[in-house]
């Protein structure tokens, strides 16, 4: 591993020694959040957009530590990132106190995910803050109400809240879990391009290039990851079905990302596709030599790149995986 340890995120061992050693409240892992597939179908009447996709947590995170305090404060690794009330994770503290009647914290978050990459970063800190609190609150909420809470800050909050892999409708706050049919063995190569796509921007681009027209859920990818409700997925009839309408239209303003997608494909994976409204875009591979081959590739044309793997379990009420 050598130099690139730094860059490979599998299971729940990866140490935070610096924020730890000098912590002394519950410690929370923010995973990050792929989607393995995204169809956007019509706008709602509340200006959001129905979807559908297929979330997976995988070993990539922050951490966050939450210890009581009279205000609320937030201290952070990444110092490009707002430590008041434009940090999600800091709101989500604000939601939990005007929830419970309880005081301030301080908030310690230690960033890895990328900001503004379609991995959910943000949302995946305000739901771990949610969780810490929780655990030292007299009374907690459990955490179907902080799922709840949780889509008052973000579409993507409630599924970070429990994690694991999970059928998302709605505007991603409608879950389904679901499991895989055969162990998650697979691994994950995500390059993370310099290029952030507003979320806005995206919905917008889409909206014009379909003119109003509004699309079903009939596509095979759609009927195949609805049918799994109740039953396992089959990841063989997954992978060449993934597809995420807002890849077209981010390759085709930002040529760093459709450069990216073109490497990837050039390194075998079982598939590849792109996380959100980007600019993450993946590789899915058999096994660790695979997926490491696939990083030499990448790095060297100087993308960023973290290797990971799935979190297939959804987390309980302690806050780690069941």
């Amino acid at each position: 591993m050598g130099q690139h340890t730094d860059h490979l995120y599998k299971g729940q061992d990866v140490s935070h020694q610096s924020l730890t050693d000098n912590s002394h409240g519950p410690l929370e892992l923010a995973h990050a959040k792929l989607n393995l597939g995204l169809k956007i179908l019509s706008r709602r009447q509340d200006g959001f957009h129905d979807l559908l996709s297929l979330f997976q947590s995988v070993s990539l995170h922050d951490t966050v530590c939450v210890t009581g305090a009279e205000e609320i404060s937030l201290s952070c690794s990444d110092d490009a990132l707002s430590p008041g009330p434009d940090n999600l994770a800091w709101r989500a503290a604000d939601l939990y106190r005007q929830q419970t009647g309880g005081g301030g914290c301080h908030i310690e978050l230690e960033k890895v995910i990328p900001a503004g990459a379609g991995l959910g970063g943000g949302s995946a800190d305000a739901a771990a803050v949610l969780r810490a609190l929780d655990r030292l609150a007299s009374r907690p909420l459990g955490l179907s109400r902080l799922a709840e809470l949780g889509a008052d800050l973000g579409s993507d909050v409630p599924f970070c809240v429990r994690g694991g892999t999970q059928l998302a409708e709605g505007r991603g706050e409608r879950l389904t879990p679901l499991r895989w049919g055969t162990a998650a063995t697979w691994w994950f190569v995500l390059v993370c391009p310099p290029a952030p796509v507003s979320t806005s921007w995206a919905f917008g681009e889409l909206a014009r290039h379909r003119e109003g027209r509004l699309l079903s859920d009939s596509s095979p990818y759609s009927m195949l990851i609805s049918s799994a409700r109740g039953g396992c997925l089959d990841a063989d009839k997954l992978w060449p079905l993934l597809e995420n309408d807002f890849q077209p239209l981010v390759e085709g303003i930002k040529p760093i990302v459709a450069r990216a997608s073109q490497l990837l494909a050039e390194t075998a994976p079982l598939a590849c596709s792109m996380s959100g409204s980007g600019s993450t875009v993946y590789g899915i591979y058999d096994d660790r030599t695979a997926a490491r081959r696939a990083e030499v590739i990448l790095r060297a044309a100087e993308y960023p790149v973290f290797v990971c793997t799935p979190v297939p379990e959804p987390i309980d009420g302690s806050g780690t995986p069941i």
